[in-house]
């Protein structure tokens, strides 16, 4: 899979934990697992804005269908794995600069 937009890995490769962060994504506390492919996926739409419900309600429909694949939410990491609440987006969808 291809990125979406620039400076940003594909989701597949987040997802799998295959992506070696940067520099910039360390910084931008973006690590491999669930947190960081909604941010590929959905970028400030849904991540950066802390705890919100749009985020919860991803983690949560990911759990369910982990659930109904019997696989064990342990798998899914801890809570900084499945969240994006304090990464900064790969692209924010809009610009301080004028």
């Amino acid at each position: 899979m291809m990125p979406i937009k620039k400076h940003q890995p594909p989701a597949h490769d987040v997802f799998l934990g295959t992506c070696t962060p940067t520099k910039n994504d360390t910084l931008g506390q973006r690590v491999s697992g669930f947190g960081t492919t909604m941010n590929v996926l959905y970028g400030d739409l849904v991540c950066g804005h802390g705890d919100n419900e749009s985020m919860n309600n991803i983690i949560s429909h990911y759990l369910y269908y982990l659930d109904l694949m019997r696989v064990g939410r342990e798998e899914a990491g801890p809570q900084e794995v499945l969240s994006c609440a304090k990464q900064v987006a790969f692209n924010p969808s809009f610009s301080s600069s004028p």
